[in-house]
């Protein structure tokens, strides 16, 4: 009886998490399906047009400078980060996150990709972009690469205590998803849809990491 008391007790814990990793991934996949299907049927959606516009009026040739610079981090940022973090991880022997790290921003840009040909959402044309863009816009590519990348070595960074660090990176996704709006290349939706779509395959990705780590038995520092 009381080994069965102290199995129960050990097991409420990871229970806890699964429930509230459950309820989360739930929550994420409800918020991507109800903007997906919005735009899929052409519903769109009415604080789409005033908040792209807000932002835009406070446009100036300095946060421009700024902006560019951020929304790069979506794109040659993301992978040079991916392409060093992996190089790390591999002389450090540390092979699952190598490989981790890799699927995740790699698949998270494949299926992105697939999204935006099935979708099809032309970008917004309410004014000038102030950067070149092309192909469609639902998801934004940028944010779901900062979310695979940086996102992907939050969680790492937070298990370690670093939540400072952590943090840092949480708010570089952001600031990544507000210049897709500022430059007027995406949707407030747009970038909202990347955010709860690549959350969602990114918690995959730790879900088939962390099954492996125990099934293995390795150790990741």
């Amino acid at each position: 009886m009381k080994n069965y008391k102290e199995q129960l007790t050990h097991l409420k814990p990871i229970l806890a998490r699964w429930l509230f990793g459950l309820a989360v991934m739930l929550g994420l996949f409800a918020a991507f399906t109800e903007l997906a299907e919005d735009v899929f049927f052409r519903e769109g959606f009415s604080w789409d047009k005033p908040v792209i516009l807000a932002i835009h009026s406070h446009t100036t040739p300095f946060l421009d400078a700024i902006m560019w610079t951020v929304t790069q981090m979506g794109e040659t940022g993301a992978i040079v980060v991916t392409i060093l973090a992996a190089t790390w991880f591999s002389r450090k022997q540390k092979s699952v996150d190598t490989y981790a790290i890799l699927i995740s921003f790699c698949g998270a840009t494949a299926l992105n990709t697939l999204l935006k040909l099935l979708l099809s959402r032309p970008r917004p044309s309410l004014f000038p972009p102030l950067v070149p863009a092309s192909g469609f816009s639902f998801p934004s590519g940028h944010v779901t690469a900062s979310v695979a990348t940086f996102g992907f070595l939050a969680v790492l960074l937070w298990r370690k205590k670093r939540f400072g660090w952590a943090i840092a990176l949480l708010v570089l996704v952001l600031l990544v998803a507000f210049s897709r709006i500022y430059l007027g290349v995406h949707y407030p939706s747009d970038t909202l849809g990347s955010l709860t779509f690549a959350s969602m395959w990114l918690i995959v990705v730790f879900v088939i990491r962390n099954w492996y780590i125990n099934r293995s038995g390795r150790v990741v520092n």
